[in-house]
């Protein structure tokens, strides 16, 4: 079992998910264990999925072609005017 120390300075030095299998199962064992560093690990392990999803969808979607919705030339128009006219 890892200590305190060990498990946030591994979370700091390194993604969640470049873990091998048996030292992330450790270290989830221990943050949802843990009352004192169990909070703060589980949100750094939850930040790095996050982080690891939205690079994921990122790319996904520079892929795709999804920009294909436009505005008409006349709302687009429009839209400048009203942002020249803000500043």
């Amino acid at each position: 079992m890892f200590t305190c120390k060990q498990v946030s300075n591994s979370l700091n030095q390194k993604n969640f998910q470049d873990f091998p299998l048996w030292k992330r199962v450790l270290i989830k064992l221990h943050v949802k264990c843990c009352v004192f560093c169990g909070k703060y690990n589980s949100q750094v392990i939850d930040t790095h999925n996050m982080c690891r999803e939205l690079i994921k969808n990122e790319k996904e979607s520079l892929e795709s072609d999804c920009c294909d919705i436009c505005l008409d030339k006349d709302n687009k128009e429009a839209l400048k005017e009203k942002i020249r006219q803000s500043t």
